[in-house]
């Protein structure tokens, strides 16, 4: 159970914080559940609020912490009763996620609320989901020690005749199989020309002798993402495709190398981005390095070169160079790594020199 201590600390004004997304739920408490109101007062107590769907496996889950769990019933009165606490406690000034709620959402719980002064305290959460436990970053080593499963069997059923779509499918059932509770977000696979898309979607294409194919998938395990890219070739590859691989599996090894606690977003980028430019492929390189992932699957930090803030130790970055040639095709690889006060840990274990199916 993660505290809101540091979201206290950056609003000295802060009477309470309500959790209401299901993400940000998970993170503070590890428990899932589609409906809940997570409330944390200044005094370090704690309060947990659903209904019958999930109160029994709450009460298991916090049978030995200090949460006070409270049972909603099937009526609107039930937030006539938090309001009712609130003002109980003293709270006069609310945190909510402005970063999750709708407009229509914040306007029915101003209402609602009606004495409180709410603070936005959104962009606060996502600072301190940034930095990752060490048991976040084991439940993300699960999903990529999934993800790496499903890459291994990919290998074995992709040939000649088969659609993306067929790929994309047995992908995803293979994360299943080897205990994803999810995806991580909707499979990417193109295949020959589909390549220069960065982000295509599966179509029923099939797979032609010489295609590469681009792969970019990943696991969710208790919620928690992984995210990985490979691009490999059926039959003899196309020359411009194989040089593009050789250069940006070039690019990743020179900026997985050299990337490091306290170097800025945008130094990150230029490690790669400087070895495409040199090689002539510049304007082909059309997005970012890397992003930082967790609960969602895009999280700050990011690699880019608009992105200033320096790498914390406990972060996590993919590293995903591509290049995207128009009618021609295209190639990503992508890590997902650890970034440590003295080291980078590459939580990737699949074959990424060139691989002819």
């Amino acid at each position: 159970m993660k505290t809101a201590e540091s979201i206290f600390s950056m609003h000295n004004e802060l009477d309470a914080l309500m959790v209401l997304s299901e993400k940000n739920r998970l993170y503070y408490t590890g428990f899932a559940s589609t409906f809940g109101v997570l409330i944390f007062l200044r005094d370090g107590k704690t309060h947990f609020y659903t209904d019958a769907r999930y109160y029994e496996m709450a009460q298991q889950h916090f049978a030995n912490s200090d949460v006070e769990l409270h049972l909603f019933g099937a009526n609107a009165a039930n937030f006539d009763a938090i309001y009712q606490f609130l003002l109980d406690s003293n709270v006069s000034q609310l945190g909510f996620e402005d970063t999750e709620l709708t407009v229509n959402e914040f306007n029915n719980y101003r209402n609602k609320f009606k004495e409180l002064k709410f603070v936005p305290c959104g962009g606060s959460i996502l600072e301190q989901r940034k930095i990752k436990t060490q048991d976040e970053i084991d439940l993300i080593a699960k999903a990529q020690s999934i993800t790496d499963g499903a890459f291994k069997s990919i290998l074995r059923f992709i040939k000649v005749g088969v659609t993306e779509l067929d790929i994309a499918c047995e992908l995803e059932y293979q994360m299943r199989k080897l205990g994803g509770t999810g995806l991580a977000f909707d499979t990417i696979v193109a295949s020959g020309i589909n390549g220069s898309k960065p982000h295509a979607h599966p179509t029923d294409k099939k797979i032609a002798n010489g295609d590469a194919v681009t792969m970019d998938f990943g696991a969710r395990y208790n919620g928690y993402c992984s995210d990985m890219t490979r691009t490999v070739f059926v039959g003899k590859p196309n020359a411009e495709v194989k040089n593009i691989y050789e250069i940006v599996l070039k690019a990743q090894k020179h900026a997985i190398k050299n990337l490091a606690c306290g170097m800025s977003g945008a130094e990150g980028h230029a490690l790669a981005a400087e070895i495409i430019d040199a090689n002539g492929y510049g304007e082909y390189f059309t997005h970012g390095l890397g992003h930082s992932v967790g609960l969602d699957i895009h999280e700050e930090p990011r690699l880019s070169p608009r992105y200033e803030q320096k790498l914390q130790s406990n972060v996590l970055i993919t590293v995903e160079p591509g290049i995207y040639v128009p009618n021609v095709g295209g190639v990503r690889i992508e890590d997902l790594l650890v970034i440590k006060e003295d080291r980078v840990i590459d939580l990737t274990s699949s074959e990424k020199n060139i691989i002819i199916l």
